[in-house]
Protein backbone atom coordinates (compact mmCIF):
# COMPACT_ATOMS: atom_id res chain seq x y z
CA UNK A 1 0.00 0.00 0.00
CA UNK A 2 1.70 3.24 -0.88
CA UNK A 3 0.76 6.57 0.79
CA UNK A 4 -1.47 8.13 -1.32
CA UNK A 5 -3.85 5.51 -0.23
CA UNK A 6 -3.92 6.69 3.37
CA UNK A 7 -3.61 10.63 1.98
CA UNK A 8 -6.90 9.91 -0.54
CA UNK A 9 -8.83 7.97 2.28
CA UNK A 10 -8.33 9.34 5.48
CA UNK A 11 -6.46 12.86 5.36
CA UNK A 12 -8.32 14.47 2.50
CA UNK A 13 -11.78 13.49 3.71
CA UNK A 14 -11.26 14.63 7.20
CA UNK A 15 -10.14 17.96 6.30
CA UNK A 16 -12.69 18.19 3.59
CA UNK A 17 -15.62 17.65 6.51
CA UNK A 18 -13.66 20.18 8.79
CA UNK A 19 -13.22 22.35 6.27
CA UNK A 20 -17.18 22.08 5.93
CA UNK A 21 -17.75 22.18 9.21
CA UNK A 22 -15.56 25.32 9.90
CA UNK A 23 -16.96 27.29 6.71
CA UNK A 24 -20.96 25.97 8.45
CA UNK A 25 -20.13 28.73 11.56
CA UNK A 26 -22.10 26.48 13.62
CA UNK A 27 -22.27 27.61 17.68
CA UNK A 28 -22.87 23.82 18.90
CA UNK A 29 -21.08 21.03 17.76
CA UNK A 30 -21.73 17.65 18.92
CA UNK A 31 -17.52 16.69 20.79
CA UNK A 32 -18.56 13.36 19.55
CA UNK A 33 -18.52 14.65 15.95
CA UNK A 34 -15.29 16.22 16.40
CA UNK A 35 -13.08 13.11 18.11
CA UNK A 36 -14.72 11.36 15.10
CA UNK A 37 -13.74 13.99 12.45
CA UNK A 38 -9.81 14.27 14.87
CA UNK A 39 -9.68 10.85 15.97
CA UNK A 40 -8.94 11.96 19.69
CA UNK A 41 -10.90 10.63 22.55
CA UNK A 42 -13.67 12.02 24.42
CA UNK A 43 -11.48 12.46 27.20
CA UNK A 44 -8.83 14.25 25.37
CA UNK A 45 -11.32 16.69 23.92
CA UNK A 46 -12.68 17.51 27.28
CA UNK A 47 -9.08 18.22 28.68
CA UNK A 48 -8.62 20.29 25.74
CA UNK A 49 -12.10 22.25 26.16
CA UNK A 50 -11.17 22.69 29.78
CA UNK A 51 -7.52 24.16 29.52
CA UNK A 52 -8.44 26.53 26.45
CA UNK A 53 -11.52 27.26 28.36
CA UNK A 54 -13.47 26.81 25.37
CA UNK A 55 -17.22 26.88 26.86
CA UNK A 56 -19.02 24.93 23.60
CA UNK A 57 -17.43 23.62 20.77
CA UNK A 58 -18.41 26.10 17.71
CA UNK A 59 -16.67 26.39 14.07
CA UNK A 60 -14.25 28.95 15.46
CA UNK A 61 -12.73 26.36 17.91
CA UNK A 62 -12.23 23.81 16.05
CA UNK A 63 -8.43 25.46 14.80
CA UNK A 64 -7.86 25.53 18.10
CA UNK A 65 -9.02 22.49 19.49
CA UNK A 66 -6.31 20.85 16.81
CA UNK A 67 -3.90 23.21 17.63
CA UNK A 68 -3.99 20.82 20.94
CA UNK A 69 -4.84 17.36 19.74
CA UNK A 70 -2.96 14.34 19.49
CA UNK A 71 -3.82 13.12 16.66
CA UNK A 72 -2.08 12.63 13.18
CA UNK A 73 -4.45 14.50 11.30
CA UNK A 74 -4.28 17.44 14.21
CA UNK A 75 -0.32 17.26 13.84
CA UNK A 76 -0.29 17.63 10.07
CA UNK A 77 -2.74 20.89 10.74
CA UNK A 78 0.08 22.35 13.63
CA UNK A 79 2.63 21.42 10.96
CA UNK A 80 1.64 22.67 7.87
CA UNK A 81 1.09 26.19 9.70
CA UNK A 82 4.44 26.70 9.32
CA UNK A 83 3.95 26.65 5.62
CA UNK A 84 1.12 28.90 4.87
CA UNK A 85 2.90 31.06 2.83
CA UNK A 86 4.17 28.86 0.65
CA UNK A 87 3.20 27.64 -2.78
CA UNK A 88 6.48 25.77 -3.30
CA UNK A 89 7.69 22.38 -1.02
CA UNK A 90 10.83 20.92 -0.76
CA UNK A 91 10.48 17.04 0.07
CA UNK A 92 11.85 17.58 3.30
CA UNK A 93 8.88 20.40 3.80
CA UNK A 94 6.53 17.39 2.75
CA UNK A 95 8.44 15.12 4.92
CA UNK A 96 8.19 17.19 7.82
CA UNK A 97 4.26 17.95 7.28
CA UNK A 98 3.31 14.55 7.01
CA UNK A 99 5.66 12.30 8.86
CA UNK A 100 7.20 10.37 6.37
CA UNK A 101 10.89 9.33 6.23
CA UNK A 102 12.60 12.39 4.01
CA UNK A 103 14.15 9.39 2.29
CA UNK A 104 10.82 7.99 0.78
CA UNK A 105 10.35 11.33 -0.15
CA UNK A 106 13.36 12.36 -1.77
CA UNK A 107 13.54 9.58 -3.71
CA UNK A 108 9.71 9.88 -4.79
CA UNK A 109 10.45 13.12 -6.58
CA UNK A 110 13.82 11.65 -7.81
CA UNK A 111 11.73 9.59 -9.91
CA UNK A 112 8.87 11.38 -10.81
CA UNK A 113 12.44 14.49 -11.66
CA UNK A 114 10.17 16.96 -9.15
CA UNK A 115 12.46 19.37 -7.65
CA UNK A 116 9.12 21.55 -6.50
CA UNK A 117 6.62 20.32 -4.77
CA UNK A 118 2.79 21.56 -4.95
CA UNK A 119 -0.55 21.11 -3.51
CA UNK A 120 -1.33 19.60 -7.04
CA UNK A 121 1.55 17.47 -7.57
CA UNK A 122 1.16 16.16 -4.06
CA UNK A 123 -0.99 12.54 -4.65
CA UNK A 124 1.72 12.14 -7.64
CA UNK A 125 4.19 12.08 -4.78
CA UNK A 126 2.27 10.23 -2.35
CA UNK A 127 1.32 7.08 -4.96
CA UNK A 128 5.34 7.04 -4.86
CA UNK A 129 5.85 6.57 -1.58
CA UNK A 130 5.25 3.12 0.11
Amino acid sequence: MNFYNTYNNEICPALRSLDILIKSSEDNIEPNEICSLLNISKKEISSIVKAKNIKNISSESIPLIMLNGSSYICRIFRKSLSYTKNTVYTPEDIAYIYSIDTGKVLNACSKLRITEITEDILPKIFKNIN
